[in-house]
């Protein structure tokens, strides 16, 4: 097998769990909250994944499969409907479905179980701001389809899995029923795929959108941006967003010392024991020689300033500057 015919499973197992309906068929639970456009979109049009976005997806798979199991090893018998088992829930009128991550048995009614995995930054937030409104239309709409009166979400960081929180999510028939209703406006563009939703900014995620060059309502807000007028959700995304690049950002300076200091070390070893090569255990160190060849551009001005002028370029860049209550960030340029 080919690393095309790699891609192509992998990509096909993202997509489609044979043992569910085809997701391009009806809208789920974790997506009847979001952008119906954008939705609706992806399931038109499928847009290709990118290696990096496909790897990010299976590997938080693969964790938050591995968190279910120790949420077994935990309940023990009370949790059922996993894994190769787990059961797919459908509206019996709207293209609506949900797949719980399980079932929990309680005393008093059973209960659904939604395994949600999160990077540090994300994790924290959430620790102290509660659940997005997203993660609560999903289990909602699991309730609500499935006919269970309560959800446990555990929510693990990423990062340490040692990091874990539960929440614990009442059943509103009232946000069921409002759930319901936008299914139902979802519906009809499951039979006439010319057309889409409009877009709803409030409820996306557009700046990782791939359809957001063709929305009509996210042009509109890049335009009333132009001029100051930045909406409240695109502020806490961008809040979230910086918040958690600090956290990035002060995590690798250490890292990129103590990487400094030990290739200075290694290089000061070999050089004053004259080693030009060594052999390790996890493979070798060796001092190499090598030259290049440069053009120098003083020189140039200096000796022919006219041919010097003749040939220079204007590049233009913007600078992106993160301001904190710490003080400037340092400048990430793009060129334009």
């Amino acid at each position: 097998m080919n690393h095309l015919n790699i891609r192509s499973a992998l990509k096909l197992r993202i997509e489609h769990n044979p043992r569910q309906s085809p997701r391009h068929l009806y809208i789920g639970a974790s997506e009847v909250g979001t952008c119906q456009r954008s939705v609706i979109a992806a399931k038109i049009q499928r847009p290709d994944l990118d290696p990096a976005s496909m790897g990010r997806m299976l590997a938080g798979r693969a964790l938050e499969n591995e968190v279910v199991q120790l949420v077994r090893a935990a309940l023990g018998s009370k949790l059922r409907d996993t894994g190769r088992v787990q059961r797919e829930f459908e509206h019996p009128t709207l293209p609506f479905r949900a797949h719980p991550d399980g079932r929990i048995i309680g005393e008093k009614g059973d209960g659904v179980l939604e395994v949600k995995t999160a990077s540090a930054a994300t994790f924290k937030r959430y620790q102290s701001d509660g659940l997005p409104q997203h993660y609560l239309d999903q289990v909602q709409a699991q309730m609500g389809l499935s006919g269970l009166g309560w959800g446990l979400v555990v929510l693990v960081s990423r990062e340490n899995l040692a990091e874990m929180m539960t929440f614990h999510v009442t059943f509103s028939p009232d946000h069921f029923r409002f759930l319901e209703g936008r299914a139902r406006k979802a519906a009809p563009y499951f039979e006439d795929s010319a057309c889409l939703p409009p877009g709803e900014p409030d409820r996306g995620f557009c700046f990782n959108c791939p359809f957001a060059l063709d929305c009509p309502e996210h042009q509109a807000l890049r335009k009333a941006g132009e001029h100051g007028e930045v909406p409240e959700v695109i502020r806490l995304q961008l809040s979230a967003q910086v918040e958690e690049l600090g956290i990035v950002e002060s995590q690798l300076k250490p890292l990129e010392q103590r990487t400094t200091e030990l290739r200075d070390q290694i290089k000061s070893t070999l050089t004053n024991y004259m080693i030009d090569k060594v052999n390790l255990d996890g493979g070798t160190a060796q001092m190499v020689t090598s030259s290049r060849t440069s053009f120098s551009a003083k020189d140039l001005q200096r000796e022919a300033p006219e041919l010097y002028s003749r040939y220079l370029k204007t590049s233009t860049f913007t600078n992106l500057r993160i301001t904190s209550r710490k003080g400037v960030s340092p400048c990430l340029p793009t060129a334009s």
